[in-house]
C-alpha cells in the first residue's frame, strides 16, 4: 500500500525502531518526538510536503526519534529502496554529505539541554570525500608536472617504419606511483580538470615532437581531447600558440576525439574540429566501434582518420564474418579519403590479416607497448 491514514493521536513508529520506511506527509501533520532522559519532546511539527524517517535510512541507523500523528493524516509511503538508489546515483560528494550531516543532526538530537559539543567531530573518510582528495592530488600533479606523456607508436605494418606516436597521459604520483589513465581520468573529466590536462599533454606532446626533427616526413604526435573543450573555445588558439612556440606545421599534430564528445553535442563538436582543419590540423575519430557511433560520422564529420577500436580486431584470426566487416569498413573510408588505423593489435597473425586486408597503419602492443617520452627519444637517438 503506497498511502497510510493515521488518525491524530496514532505512532507511525517509535523511537529505536528500524527505519524501514519513510513518509511524505501529503495532508495533516506529524509531530517528531525525541527521548531526552525520559521526558519526551516535542522537536518539530512537520507539515504538508515533508518528509520525515529518512535518517535510519539514509545512514542505516535506527529511528532517533519517535513520530505521532498530530491530526488526521495521509502519508504517502517511500520506501527505503528508493532512496538508497538515488543516494547511489548521486555524485559521491553530495552523498557523502547527506550521511555526514544526518550524523551530526543525530548527535545535536542526543545532546543534554544546555550541552556544549566542544569535541572535534570526525569520522572515517567515505568515498565522497575520499573523492575531493583525489582531486586535490590531481590538481596538485598537474602543478608539480607529475602528469607526463606516454608514447605508443603507429606504425606502417609493411615496411614497420614509425608514422606517429599517441600520447597518452600517466600520473607519476610520489604517494601512489605510476597510474593509468583509468586511475585518475574519469574523476579529471567530472571535475573539469581534464581541459588543464589535455593542454599540459598537447604542450609536451609539441615539445617532444620538436624532438623528433623537422623534416617532412618526421613523425606526428597525436594528442587526445575532451568535451570540455566544446564549452570554453579555446582549444584552437591555444593550439596554435602552442605551434609556434614549438616552431613546428599544423601537420605534425592530429587531435583524437572520441564519439562520446560527438553524440554528446554533433553541431558543437562539429564547429569545432572545422576550426582545427582550416588550421591544417589533423582530426581522428577515436575507439571506433566501441559504442553507438553511427556510420552518418564519416560523412558528416571533418575527420582526416578513423581509429578502429581494437574490440574489432580482436579475434579477427578467427571470424571471417570480422574480417568482413573491416574489410568493408576500409573500403568505405577508402572512397571517403579517410584514413584507417586499426588500433589493439596485440598478434603478429592479426597484424598479418590486417595487411592483407589492405590495412597499413596500426597500433598495439604487438608493435610497442606505450612508454614514456624520454626512453622514446633516447631510442630515436635524442633528447629535446
Amino acid at each position: 500500500m503506497l498511502t497510510r491514514e493515521v488518525a491524530a493521536g496514532d505512532i507511525i513508529f517509535r523511537e529505536g525502531e528500524p527505519a524501514e520506511l519513510a513518509y511524505l506527509i501529503e495532508a495533516g501533520a506529524v509531530d517528531i518526538v525525541h527521548d531526552l532522559g525520559g521526558t519526551a519532546k516535542r522537536v518539530a511539527r512537520l507539515g504538508p510536503g515533508e518528509v520525515f524517517g529518512e535518517m535510519g535510512i539514509i545512514d542505516g541507523g535506527a529511528r532517533s526519534a519517535a513520530a505521532i500523528a498530530a491530526l488526521d493524516s495521509r502519508l504517502v509511503v517511500v520506501r527505503a529502496e528508493k532512496i538508497q538508489q538515488a543516494i547511489a546515483r548521486a555524485d559521491p560528494f553530495f552523498a557523502e554529505l547527506m550521511r555526514k550531516l544526518v550524523g551530526r543532526l543525530r548527535q545535536t538530537q542526543s545532546a543534554e539541554p544546555g550541552d556544549a559539543m566542544i569535541a572535534p567531530l570526525s569520522s572515517e573518510f567515505g568515498p565522497g570525500y575520499t573523492e575531493i582528495l583525489r582531486e586535490r592530488d590531481i590538481a596538485e600533479g598537474i602543478i608539480r608536472g607529475e602528469i607526463e606523456p606516454f608514447l605508443q607508436p603507429i606504425i606502417h605494418m609493411e615496411s614497420g617504419a614509425i608514422r606517429g606516436y599517441e600520447t597518452l597521459a600517466r600520473w607519476r604520483s610520489p604517494a601512489f606511483g605510476l597510474m593509468t589513465p583509468f586511475d585518475f581520468l574519469p574523476l579529471a573529466r567530472r571535475t573539469g580538470l581534464i581541459r588543464r590536462i589535455d593542454l599540459t599533454m598537447a604542450d609536451r606532446a609539441l615539445n617532444i615532437c620538436a624532438g623528433l626533427g623537422k623534416a617532412a616526413d618526421a613523425p606526428f604526435v597525436a594528442i587526445n581531447v575532451s568535451a570540455w573543450h566544446l564549452r570554453d573555445r579555446t582549444l584552437v588558439d591555444s593550439l596554435k600558440r602552442m605551434l609556434d612556440q614549438h616552431q613546428l606545421p599544423p601537420s605534425r599534430i592530429c587531435v583524437e576525439i572520441t564519439e562520446t564528445m560527438l553524440l554528446d553535442d554533433t553541431s558543437e563538436a562539429t564547429q569545432l574540429l572545422s576550426e582545427l582543419r582550416r588550421c591544417g590540423i589533423r582530426i581522428a575519430l577515436d575507439d571506433f566501434g566501441t559504442g553507438f557511433s553511427p556510420l552518418s560520422f564519416l560523412y558528416q564529420l571533418p575527420i582526416d582518420i578513423l581509429k578502429i577500436d581494437g574490440s574489432m580486431i580482436e579475434g579477427i584470426e578467427r571470424s571471417p564474418r570480422q574480417r568482413g566487416v573491416l574489410r568493408g569498413l576500409l573500403d568505405l573510408c577508402g572512397r571517403l579519403g579517410i584514413e584507417t588505423i586499426a588500433e589493439g593489435i596485440e598478434s603478429v597473425e592479426a597484424a598479418r590479416i590486417l595487411t592483407e586486408l589492405g590495412f597499413t597503419l596500426g597500433q598495439g602492443t604487438c608493435f610497442a607497448a606505450p612508454e614514456s617520452a624520454e626512453k622514446t627519444l633516447e631510442s630515436r637517438g635524442g633528447i629535446p
